[in-house]
């Protein structure tokens, strides 16, 4: 690693702790991590095989891309060559309508299709082995607003569902197999019911709609389960079996104003427009040995990225300088080598994925 690609500022900053109000904070140290140079790994000026890329996951070969214009997912391997796409638009065996999460597992890679609330199982060639059509939510079976945009696994069998509130947790820990569930982590707000017109509303007057108060972005390990709550900006570590293991706040000072920001541009915007959706966090790619979580900050800071460790005890800061986030976004193509060598932001505005060396 080039050590003058980075420099290393030791700095004291206030973190929001726990579930405290934004004036609560404690003081606590930090090591900010500032990353210089980086490059085009992939532009779609520049690869022919790429159409709309909206979602990168780093595996041991190279990337995998999650391709809109196609309805497809693509491999290249470290070099950017393309390796082989997997994947077509449509309702049958193999195709997709929408791609809402993807997961390199151990010998196989899950895909979730959201518009057909299907799961489609491939071989690691890209080859298609079996799929399952839910016909309900089993979190929420009775909703006609039933089926999860967003989702997360422990393993093919084991799925992590929002629950927005439900039986006084943020989440449930599915098994497919026996159909169990197993609720875990506790709300910032009752489960209230509401629907899209609702939610937009409260986001043009300004305001966090009482429904995605409880929102939170799901990840996990071999052996664990992080949760962030995208209101509050605070991180939970957790079994596999939903038990606690620590929390912490992630509220950085580049994110002091963010709320009060989003409010200012929600209110100016008609109502046919798109809002800005309240979050302290754009995407969360956990590693072996911790956990980074992409922060959403103003659009004139750079790409700033929170690595929390195992154990939860720091917070190390890296920031992009030559990067900065898309206006408006969620689930972001953000992902880390499993080396640990190199990280990979896509931004999708422009079609680029970005390269960087990652300085932890």
């Amino acid at each position: 690693m080039d050590r003058n690609n980075i420099i290393i500022i030791v700095c004291i900053i206030w973190v929001f702790l726990g579930c405290k109000t934004e004036n609560d904070l404690e003081e606590a140290d930090f090591t900010e991590f500032t990353v210089q140079n980086t490059q085009v790994f992939l532009s779609l000026e520049d690869t022919p095989f790429l159409g709309h890329p909206t979602s990168v996951k780093a595996v041991s070969e190279g990337l995998l891309i999650v391709d809109n214009a196609y309805y497809q997912i693509t491999k290249v391997d470290k070099e950017g060559n393309l390796l082989f796409s997997f994947g077509k638009q449509g309702r049958g065996p193999g195709e997709f309508q929408s791609i809402s999460g993807y997961w390199p597992l151990e010998n196989e890679i899950l895909v979730y299709d959201y518009n057909s609330f299907k799961f489609s199982t491939f071989d690691q060639a890209g080859e298609l082995k079996e799929e399952e059509v839910l016909d309900e939510n089993p979190v929420n079976p009775n909703s006609k607003y039933s089926i999860p945009t967003t989702l997360d696994v422990i393993s093919s069998d084991s799925l992590l569902i929002p629950t927005g509130g439900l039986q006084g947790s943020l989440f449930a820990i599915v098994d497919r197999s026996s159909g169990e569930l197993t609720y875990a982590g506790s709300p910032v707000n009752e489960f209230i019911k509401e629907n899209e017109q609702e939610v937009m509303k409260a986001y043009t007057s300004g305001e966090i709609s009482d429904g995605m108060l409880n929102l939170v972005m799901l990840s996990s390990s071999s052996s664990n389960i992080y949760s962030f709550q995208q209101t509050t900006g605070v991180l939970e570590k957790y079994t596999h079996e939903g038990e606690q293991v620590w929390s912490r706040g992630l509220k950085i000072p580049s994110q002091r104003t963010l709320f009060e920001k989003i409010a200012e541009i929600n209110k100016g915007m008609k109502e046919n427009e798109y809002k800005r959706v309240y979050l302290y966090a754009r995407a969360m790619d956990v590693q072996k040995d911790g956990v980074a979580v992409l922060m959403n900050v103003p659009e004139d800071e750079p790409l700033t990225i929170a690595w929390v460790p195992e154990d939860g005890s720091k917070m190390d800061l890296v920031i992009v300088e030559d990067i900065t986030l898309d206006s408006a976004g969620f689930m972001e193509g953000f992902s880390i080598s499993p080396d640990g060598q190199h990280a990979y932001y896509l931004k999708r505005s422009k079609g680029i994925i970005y390269q960087f060396e990652w300085p932890i």
